[in-house]
């Protein structure tokens, strides 16, 4: 059998206008925390995406950024200390989610790619690792990793049939599940029909979560796996950051 060869996609060139007036990235945000010698030691929320690729045994990343945004550069650095080497590629103009992830194709095709967002906690710890097994066992094209929220009307929900996928959807106003997609893996086939789209795509500002869906519809293997029990936050708005806060403690695991 061939061996696999997995690097990260973690998109941060985003503006961060959710959390305006904040003129600090909010991957940097102080949300996470670990136990430390009787106490908690604080950390940014982007270190839990690094040590989420590492834990599913990912060893190196591609870190999208803008060169607004050299504080995640310099926190972060080669990201050897989080388990993960770390490369960076500049987006020197805001265009959304899915260009961000395009932008990194050049570096990361013939590769399959694991896509963490910088800016979200989610459960359970081994998610990752879980949702590589079943890429690679069923060998898709797409494979989202699917928590429960009570936000699916500000998210991505996806309405599964077993362990594929049947629909993905951008924040309807009735959503036909209480669930989001949270993290994915892809190999080419889908990266190529993300970057066609995109050349036609003249939206602004295009919704990956459409793309998923046209995977689906384009006759793509799509699989998924549920955590049912798990949990995902988005900490990149106002409210999330309240109700990190609020409600239970964050808690990071080293890899």
């Amino acid at each position: 059998m061939t061996s696999r060869d997995f690097v990260g996609l973690v998109p941060a060139a985003g503006r961060g206008t959710r959390m305006a007036p904040l003129r600090y990235p909010k991957e940097l945000l102080p949300i996470v925390y670990e136990p430390a010698d009787g106490g908690a030691r604080l950390r940014p929320v982007a270190e839990y995406a690094l040590e989420s690729l590492a834990r599913a045994g990912v060893g190196r990343a591609v870190l999208v950024v803008a060169p607004w945004k050299l504080e995640v550069v310099s926190y972060i650095g080669d990201g050897r200390h989080l388990g993960v080497d770390v490369a960076y590629l500049f987006q020197e103009e805001a265009r959304g989610l899915a260009h961000a992830l395009d932008l990194a194709r050049g570096w990361t095709e013939k590769r399959d790619v694991v896509f963490v967002m910088p800016d979200t906690i989610f459960t359970p710890s081994d998610a990752l690792g879980r949702l590589r097994g079943v890429y690679e066992e069923t060998g898709a094209d797409l494979a989202l990793a699917v928590f429960p929220t009570r936000d699916a009307h500000r998210l991505g929900p996806v309405v599964l049939h077993g362990d594929r996928v049947h629909r993905v959807f951008d924040k309807p106003a009735d959503p036909p599940v209480m669930n989001t997609w949270g993290a994915a893996i892809w190999g080419d086939g889908f990266a190529s029909l993300l970057h066609e789209e995109l050349r036609q795509d003249t939206s602004g500002e295009p919704v990956l979560g459409h793309y998923f869906d046209l995977a689906v519809r384009r006759g793509l293997r799509v699989a998924a796996v549920e955590f049912a029990d798990g949990s995902f936050q988005d900490v990149g708005t106002p409210l999330g950051v309240r109700r990190s806060l609020d409600g239970p403690s964050l808690l990071a695991v080293r890899p």
